[in-house]
């Protein structure tokens, strides 16, 4: 459990970091478009590429959660009945 308590805090560093680089402008640099470019259709679909991986990751994630603490709580449930 505590493996998936820092996958999560790594993700978080990274979209923070992600949010500071994406506030001073520079992503631009890393992803090759402009804050201009954004209107434009076809960085429109980029957009929704990038939110349709971010949502599978999400589940992957949810479900990753749901199992670890679905084996957390049985090993706290027969931990707990031994005593």
């Amino acid at each position: 459990m505590i493996m998936w308590f820092r996958v999560a805090g790594a993700l978080a560093l990274t979209w923070a970091a992600l949010g500071c680089l994406d506030y001073f402008g520079v992503t631009a640099l890393l992803g090759g478009r402009s804050g201009d470019d954004v209107h434009n259709p076809v960085q429109q679909q980029t957009w929704a590429r990038d939110l349709f991986w971010f949502a599978i990751f999400a589940v992957v994630m949810a479900t990753s959660l749901l199992a670890a603490a679905r084996r957390g709580a049985m090993h706290l449930r027969r931990a707990l009945a031994r005593n």
